[in-house]
C-alpha cells in the first residue's frame, strides 16, 4: 500500500510542474523533486535502514517517475475540463 505513495507524489509533481511557466525552471526543478520524492517514499516504507537502500531509492524514484508521467498526461485534460 505504501508503494502507491511514490505514484501519488509523482502525479502531484507532474501536475505542479505542468503549471510552472518557464521551461528552464521546469527542467531545473524536475530532477531534485523526483529524487526527493523517491527518498521520501523509501523513508516512509522503512527501506533506508537496510543495506540495499540505493536499490530501494532507485526503485522508488522510478515509481515516482511513473507517477510523474501519469500526472503530466492527466493534468492538461483536467485543467481543460475545469475551464468549461
Amino acid at each position: 500500500m505504501h508503494e502507491l505513495l511514490g505514484i501519488v507524489l509523482g502525479a502531484a509533481i507532474g501536475g505542479g510542474v505542468a503549471a510552472i511557466g518557464p521551461p528552464r525552471l521546469r527542467a531545473a526543478l524536475l530532477l531534485p523533486a523526483l529524487l526527493a520524492a523517491g527518498v521520501l517514499t523509501s523513508a516512509v516504507n522503512g527501506e533506508l535502514g537496510s543495506g540495499f537502500r540505493g536499490v530501494f531509492v532507485a526503485a522508488d524514484t522510478l515509481l515516482v517517475a511513473l507517477g510523474f508521467v501519469l500526472g503530466l498526461a492527466v493534468w492538461p485534460r483536467l485543467a481543460y475540463r475545469r475551464r468549461d
